[in-house]
């Protein structure tokens, strides 16, 4: 059990990165860089003790059930990515909102200015969205077989 939960916390840190890289390359702030320092610092020694562990006893990660820990990754993986997406829908609707990206037509009507959705942004939500279906089925899917029949 051990094991597990070593693999299931290195693979939140590294998603974490992976945020915080996102985060970091969008803002040029300087708490994400440091953030990500740490986080690479952590990953370091997780994964130094991880190959530490499996050199002593190897035979320790054949008894990891893996559709457990994969189960609790990919719903890692789903929070992280939902949280892209809404931070990102959330600067789309902020920016929506302002009066000067949008103008007021003769109808009364709102006219977007060209630019309210940055080319970023835009790949931001189409790229990850395979990624989001594909693993929020799987984490559903699990989910549901858990409820239903009480099983993995």
């Amino acid at each position: 059990m051990f094991i597990s939960i070593l693999i299931i916390t290195l693979s939140f840190s590294f998603c974490l990165q992976i945020l915080v890289i996102i985060q970091y390359l969008s803002t040029k702030g300087l708490f994400y860089y440091n953030v990500f320092l740490g986080t690479f610092f952590i990953n370091t020694i997780l994964m130094i003790y991880t190959f530490y562990l499996l050199l002593k006893n190897p035979v320790a990660f054949l008894n990891v059930d893996m559709k457990f820990t994969s189960w609790v990754i990919s719903g890692f993986v789903l929070i992280i990515i939902l949280f892209i997406k809404i931070n990102t829908l959330i600067k789309i609707y902020r920016r929506s909102q302002d009066p000067a990206c949008y103008t007021i037509n003769f109808f009364g009507k709102k006219v977007y200015e060209h630019g309210l959705v940055n080319k970023q942004e835009f790949m931001t939500l189409f790229i990850t969205m395979p990624f989001f279906l594909i693993v929020g089925s799987y984490f559903i899917a699990r989910l549901i077989n858990i409820i239903l029949y009480g099983k993995f």
